[in-house]
């Protein structure tokens, strides 16, 4: 039980509403990705973002993150970070992964991680407890709401 107590508070305390993007129709994986690298270096201003941005998309290319459920998890390790960095959207019109049969993503958050040893686990327990907290049942849910505020609220919960 302290485990997932422990899970939904890291992801609750990953994600502000200024980091959540409630996206329009017509972005793709790639401009999603961009955009929500962006979201997630503006409080980090020893990254650049063109750069992390080529860093996460050199990794899709490898294995793509988006599981069956409609979550994509786009992430890396990235030198410059001393903490995690996150960013969220919701996407209430999918956007096809065609690096993998088409599946449609609905949610897609993409974290970053400091490159350190001492952060490996912690990367690993991010992903895990995004695979446990985003199943079907919680991403439906997310693609009512209809504001940021509203996401990370609930996220946080």
């Amino acid at each position: 039980m302290a485990l997932k107590e422990q899970t939904k508070m890291n992801l609750g305390s990953l994600i502000t509403a200024q980091n959540v993007l409630v996206a329009p129709e017509g972005l793709n994986k790639e401009g999603l990705i961009e955009t929500l690298v962006r979201m997630a270096c503006r409080k980090n201003p020893r990254l650049n973002p063109a750069e992390v941005t080529a860093q996460v998309l050199e990794r899709e290319k490898g294995i793509s993150t988006t599981l069956d459920t409609g979550l994509a998890i786009p992430h890396a390790r990235v030198e410059e970070l001393d903490d995690f960095a996150a960013a969220l959207a919701v996407l209430p019109a999918p956007v096809a992964d065609e690096r993998h049969n088409n599946l449609p993503i609905r949610v897609m958050f993409l974290f970053l991680s400091p490159a350190k040893p001492s952060f490996f686990q912690k990367h690993l327990q991010v992903l895990a407890a995004l695979a446990e907290t985003f199943r079907p049942d919680f991403i439906q849910e997310l693609l009512t709401l209809k504001d940021p505020q509203s996401v990370a609220e609930r996220l946080s919960r």
